[in-house]
């Protein structure tokens, strides 16, 4: 419809016109005069009404239907070159057709893909945000865990540092009083002998000057004083036994404390290693699950780069005309490529 617009005496005529208006013009002022036509044809016109120019200055009595035959003469030299234009259109609109249809088909199902591929990612991310927050709270829980029980364990480390240093006191405290209760009554023994030792020499004084008289009270004086010093010495004995027995008792009992102490440190000592196996192993399973989706996303870049290099195939079977034509279903593509670009980002 547009090239018949276009006839040799329509474009003729619009030159005439805008011609006289004594005015710089163009091409799209020709086409706009005529009222449409394909510039493939208008082109050639505008060139053969200058070339007639010459002629009309020459000969300016030479009338316009002349012009135009000669203009109608130049219709059927380029008759055959409109004929290739008009083919050469169709083909390209056909071309664009089919490629417009083509790729919106491809178009439509990598949209689809994404878009299923898409709600999986985001359905897994959000598995993933969830699993993470949990491990994260059992890790935050296991840490306080961990460090209530260090402190218990530093708590009771202290408390069997603190028994053992007051045990060890203990010992060199009965250790000393039991020497120094041996060696007080050893003294006690040493000058009760003396005084006896004295009391005997005294009484076989008096007995040797009166030994006669005082024979019964010697004896008598020598049996007392001899159960005075049994009765002192089980006494002393008796002391001994009843210290070294109740220093037994407190040994053995801070013995069974200090055990027991120890039990409940190696026992925590135990749980803390179990703790932080636990840790371990929810860790390795976090890095197997980022290194999945780090793929996933790797996946989703590499179909990425296969569409753009599907688009510049695309691209390089059109024209100038036909790229501007498909400017529009390029952004659309650009843009939704963008933003898998930043959705794979926030994924990683």
């Amino acid at each position: 419809m547009s090239l018949k617009k276009a006839t040799p005496k329509a474009v003729f005529d619009a030159c005439e016109q805008l011609e006289l208006l004594d005015r710089s013009w163009n091409r799209d002022d020709v086409r706009l005069a005529v009222g449409g036509g394909s510039f493939s044809v208008i082109d050639p016109l505008i060139q053969a009404w200058r070339k007639l120019q010459p002629i009309r200055e020459v000969a300016p009595t030479v009338p316009t239907d002349l012009l135009i035959q000669v203009a109608t003469m130049l219709e059927q030299q380029v008759s055959s070159f409109v004929e290739e234009v008009e083919l050469r259109d169709q083909e390209r609109e056909a071309a664009l057709l089919a490629a417009s249809e083509l790729l919106s088909s491809n178009l439509q199902q990598v949209e689809s893909d994404l878009s299923h591929q898409l709600e999986m990612a985001q359905q897994a991310n959000h598995d993933l945000e969830a699993e993470y927050s949990r491990l994260e709270g059992e890790l935050r829980e296991q840490s306080q865990l961990s460090s209530r029980l260090e402190t218990k364990l530093g708590v009771a480390e202290d408390a069997a540092n603190s028994l053992n240093k007051h045990l060890k006191e203990q010992q060199e405290f009965y250790i000393s009083g039991l020497k120094l209760q041996k060696q007080e009554q050893q003294e006690r023994e040493a000058r009760l002998t003396g005084q006896n030792e004295q009391q005997i020499k005294q009484f076989k004084l008096e007995s040797q000057q009166q030994l006669a008289q005082q024979k019964t009270q010697l004896n008598d004086a020598a049996e007392l004083s001899e159960n005075r010093l049994m009765r002192l010495l089980d006494q002393s004995r008796s002391e001994l036994k009843a210290l070294q027995l109740s220093s037994s008792n407190k040994l053995d009992t801070l013995t069974r404390d200090h055990q027991a102490d120890m039990q409940l440190v190696n026992k925590q000592k135990v749980e803390i290693a179990n703790l932080e196996l636990s840790i371990g192993q929810a860790e390795q399973a976090t890095m197997q699950k980022i290194v999945n989706l780090e793929e996933k996303a790797s996946q989703a870049s590499s179909e990425n780069s296969i569409l753009r290099s599907q688009l510049r195939n695309y691209e390089d079977l059109g024209t100038a005309q036909e790229k501007t034509d498909l400017q529009q279903l390029k952004d659309s593509i650009y843009l939704l490529h963008g933003q898998i670009e930043i959705q794979n980002k926030n994924q990683n």
